[in-house]
This record gives structure tokens, C-alpha cells and sequence, in this order.
């Protein structure tokens, strides 16, 4: 179930024309929650596999005073690090860019973005099945978001033991409480 789930949305995640255009009303939603404005640090991700493009979301944030992180995989864990600029990013896991540094305390994160290739109403997430975010999620007390095209939030996705559900979901027409209410 969860594996023909994935290859249905990521193809047609592959296909979707208005990524571009949606990514920046995702952008303009992110930059105006009072949880951002108010966080300290930010964990993002480096988009993939024409995931949400947080490139324009990153460039915004280094423009403040935040802490802006990116991912970098050690073994099977994710490793936070800070960065100041997108240059310097090295070929990391799955062709990732990845930063080098010194990792970030996981306690002191006040926002992870969390990718995925589909969320549910409950804020459970159908990822690419390696278990990195759930392992870091389980650390944290972080606020997690997902960042999403509308076609990629379902009504209810399969849910095993271990899968952490992200608090808030937004896409180009919405923004999704998953803890009750919008």
C-alpha cells in the first residue's frame, strides 16, 4: 500500500507544472506563521526529487538573524549544521548538497521542515521509507512542519509504530493544523 502510494505521487510529483508557482505561496505561508517569526533556529531541507522547493525559503531566512540548518546524513542519522550561505554545499546522501560543520544541539531546534511525499489530515507522513526523519523527530521537541503540494495531502495514509506525525502541513491553498483545528 504505502509503496504504490509513494510511486503514484512521485510521478506525479515529477510531472507537476505549477511547482514553481506553488512553491512560492508556500514560501509567502511559511515566512507568515507566528511560529517562524518567533523561532530561533530552523531546520530545513535541501529539496529533492522535485520536492517543495525551500531554496527561496532558505535564501529569505539567512537574510535574518535565525539560525538556518540544513540536514547532513551520518550513517542512519540525521546530523543538523548550521549554515550562513547555499555555497560550500557538498554532494552528500542520495546526491543530496549537504552541509559540512559542526552539528547543532537536536534541543535547541525550534522548527524542522520535514519533506515527504505525502502527508494525511493527521499529519502523518508517507517519506521515501529510510526512517532519517522519524529517528530525528523522536529527539525532538521541535515544531514540525511539512511542506506540500495539494495533491500530496491525502485524506489517511497507512501508520506504523515508529512514523512521527508533523504538526502542521502547508500547501499553496492552506495551512493544516493536524493537532485539531485549522
Amino acid at each position: 500500500m504505502k509503496q504504490k502510494v509513494r510511486e503514484e505521487l512521485l510521478q506525479k510529483r515529477r510531472g507537476y507544472e505549477k511547482a514553481e508557482e506553488d512553491a512560492l505561496r508556500i514560501k509567502e505561508r511559511f515566512l507568515q506563521l507566528k511560529d517562524v517569526k518567533r523561532a530561533e533556529s530552523i531546520l530545513l531541507y535541501y529539496p529533492h526529487k522535485n520536492e517543495v522547493n525551500t531554496i527561496p525559503i532558505i535564501e529569505e531566512l539567512l537574510k535574518t538573524e535565525k539560525i538556518v540548518l540544513l540536514p547532513r546524513v551520518k550513517d542512519q542519522d540525521i546530523i543538523p549544521i548550521r549554515i550562513f550561505d547555499l555555497s560550500g554545499l557538498k554532494k552528500g546522501y542520495a546526491g543530496i548538497p549537504e552541509p559540512e560543520g559542526n552539528p547543532f544541539p537536536v534541543d535547541r531546534i525550534d522548527i524542522i521542515v520535514v519533506p515527504a511525499v505525502a502527508y494525511d489530515l493527521n499529519g502523518h507522513r508517507l517519506g521515501y521509507g529510510k526512517g532519517y526523519y522519524d529517528r530525528l523527530l523522536k529527539k525532538v521537541k521541535a515544531l514540525k512542519v511539512g511542506l506540500a503540494y495539494d495533491f500530496q495531502v491525502v485524506e489517511k495514509l497507512p501508520v506504523e509504530p515508529h512514523d512521527i506525525p508533523v504538526d502542521l502541513i502547508i500547501t499553496p491553498t492552506r495551512t493544516i493544523n493536524t493537532k485539531g483545528g485549522m
